[in-house]
């Protein structure tokens, strides 16, 4: 029979400096503030160029198969702003996540 210990610290238990605020400090900023951000990963790009070109073959489909050639123009017409805008909002905050530093954006956040 295994016997396990009762308590176990991990590292992180034993000097908890995520309690103490003076040593609580951001990382420097690397770069201007309206820098832009970007890491040249050849899987991530490729997931970028996948993922925008799967929402401009939905715009086309939805345009041209579905709405062009309906009869009821109203609803087209609603339908093709609705679509388009939700598009639009998606591919502008995929492209923020993409150009956004993570790190400048946890520095930010304060240490309790």
């Amino acid at each position: 029979m295994m016997l396990i210990p009762t308590h176990h610290f991990r590292d992180i238990e034993r000097k908890p400096e995520y309690l103490q605020p003076e040593k609580c400090a951001p990382p420097p900023f690397p770069g201007p503030a309206g820098a832009m951000w970007f890491i040249r990963d050849g899987c991530g790009i490729a997931c970028a160029i996948v993922t925008w070109f799967l929402v401009l073959y939905a715009e086309f489909v939805v345009l041209f198969v579905m709405l062009v050639p309906s009869r009821d123009y109203a609803y087209s017409i609603i339908n093709g702003i609705v679509f388009n805008l939700l598009a639009f909002l998606a591919l502008a905050s995929h492209c923020r996540a993409m150009l956004t530093d993570p790190v400048r954006g946890s520095a930010q956040r304060k240490c309790h």
